[in-house]
């Protein structure tokens, strides 16, 4: 792990004049397997590694990056990255992040423990769950797919500015894909798990919940169209939150692409408070400094129904003569950062699922969203999605429903959410967003 280190600073001396150099590190080693019918389908591992480098010079950024890291490919990206900075569209926001206070400790991220665990307990693992969710019921037809995956981890920073960190992370997950048919009725359930180890996954409750969620809508029918509370199940809810948080980047802002530009300081709302932290123990966003260097930090975007703060990383920050959240991100050694939550959710009203459900009276419970990428829009506030799931009556799970869309703009959504659960769960997929049960006081139900 010292050794990413000591590379990103030796790239970093590479600076001439008065130029800045910034080298991000990345050592991954991942392994996926799938199991299909009993077997194991596939099997994959990788451990890729290599830098990413930026050059900033006359306000002007080159970006380059290699996986030949000898000290011959190291002065080849160097020279690429300068180059590139040469052919690049000047911006008086262009430059690197300067250091400031110390990084948080960000505790749990690295389990020990899972580097230990074998390829043959790795795939002993999504065996059993394939197999548990093929026998959890007669009525579970086939398993598309069960899948087990996990990364290991070195992250390396260093700066000609002066910032240098580097930290490990581990992560696991899994998900069962299950397919429940009853008569001419064929219905879909999908449950995940995620983790630092193999040993915080249970095959058994992920399999479980697949096939509730595939057999609890088997005969799901329409129903008339009608203005109705909607409750989000925290998987769909975290969902909406990917969207919003597409809209919250100051970069977003600032380029005309968010539904809040020119809203800072407004009631959007409802009272609620909306939080992203990069330091939560266990959520997968979580580590002690962004993809600049920058520290984490709890930012609250919106605070008592009020848009208090955008995310920023630095080039948006410096648009606004602010300082960066901590929020830059990127793909890995191959991409240069950009803002994007960390952790986001929204803090709960201090009720659990059952009371939401009972303060929804008859509302339509929303299992899945079907269509959100075309449906759902962060710049004109469009939001109009198929969904499935539930009617709920008196705090009672009743008529299983599919094939109906719901829709209203997601400034409107925000100012009538009333309720958010205290069952949190952290969705890993394009972002980390916190979902709970989510009690919405009005949409329109498009059905019949």
């Amino acid at each position: 792990m010292a050794e990413l280190l000591e590379l990103a600073r030796s790239i970093c001396e590479r600076a001439q004049g008065d130029e800045q150099i910034e080298a991000y590190m990345v050592h991954d080693r991942t392994f996926q397997a799938k199991a299909y019918l009993g077997d194991i389908e596939s099997v994959s591992s990788a451990e890729p590694r290599g830098a990413g480098v930026r050059v900033v010079t006359g306000h002007r950024t080159g970006f380059a990056f290699t996986t030949d890291l000898t000290p011959e490919g190291i002065d080849l990206i160097v020279g690429d990255a300068r180059s590139n900075a040469a052919f690049s569209t000047p911006d008086e926001a262009a430059g690197l992040a300067v250091p400031g206070s110390p990084p948080p400790e960000v505790p749990g991220l690295f389990d020990e423990s899972q580097t230990r665990v074998t390829p043959e307990q790795k795939t002993g693992f999504v065996l059993e769950l394939e197999e548990l969710t093929r026998a959890y019921d007669s009525r579970i037809r086939a398993v598309e797919e069960a899948v087990y995956a996990d990364s290991s981890s070195e992250v390396a920073i260093a700066t000609s500015t002066g910032i240098e960190g580097l930290y490990r992370q581990t992560d696991s997950w899994c998900y069962s894909l299950a397919i429940a048919t009853e008569g001419d009725d064929t219905e879909v359930g999908f449950e995940f798990a995620l983790g630092r180890g193999l040993d915080q996954l249970d095959p058994g409750d992920v399999a479980r919940k697949a096939c509730e969620r595939a057999l609890g809508v088997l005969g799901a029918t329409k129903i008339p169209s009608n203005r109705m509370p909607v409750v989000f199940e925290p998987y769909v809810a975290g969902q909406f939150l990917g969207v919003l948080a597409r809209a919250l980047t100051a970069e977003a802002v600032q380029k005309g692409r968010s539904l809040f530009a020119g809203k800072l300081g407004d009631e959007v709302a409802a009272g609620l408070t909306l939080v992203d932290d990069g330091r939560i123990e266990g959520a997968p966003g979580s580590a002690p400094w962004d993809a600049e260097g920058v520290p984490t930090q709890r930012t609250e975007v919106i605070r008592g129904g009020i848009l208090d703060s955008f995310l920023y990383d630095t080039m948006s920050a410096r648009r606004e003569g602010k300082t960066s959240t901590g929020n830059a991100s990127r793909g890995g050694f191959k991409s240069v950062p950009g803002p994007s939550a960390s952790n986001l959710a929204f803090e709960s009203t201090g009720v659990g699922r059952d009371e939401v459900l009972r303060q929804a009276g008859r509302a339509l419970v929303v299992q899945d969203f079907h269509g959100v990428h075309s449906g759902a829009n962060p710049v004109s506030g469009d939001f109009s999605v198929g969904a499935t799931g539930r009617l709920a009556e008196d705090g009672e799970l009743t008529q299983a429903v599919k094939e109906v869309t719901i829709a209203a703009p997601l400034l409107v959504i925000l100012s009538r959410i009333v309720s958010v659960a205290d069952d949190r769960r952290w969705l890993p997929f394009g972002g980390s967003f916190g979902g709970s049960t989510t009690l919405v006081s009005e949409m329109t139900v498009g059905g019949l």
